[in-house]
């Protein structure tokens, strides 16, 4: 279980820091991103893996 919370939430600050590089690079060059990839699966893949790293929490390891 200890494996799949790790791996679970490095997909998700991967997958964050991923869309905002791309968000980034589409904001100084329209169409640099958007005419190769849709961002708002990458959007939607964040959210899924969120509401998995907010599942997987562990309280014990913030005190």
């Amino acid at each position: 279980m200890h494996l799949i919370k790790k791996i679970t939430n490095d997909i998700f600050y991967i997958s964050l820091i991923t869309y905002a590089v791309y968000f980034m690079l589409e904001l100084l060059k329209e169409g640099l991103i958007s005419n190769y990839f849709d961002l708002n699966l990458l959007l939607i893949f964040i959210i899924i893996f969120a509401i998995l790293t907010i599942i997987f929490y562990d309280k014990k390891r913030t005190s």
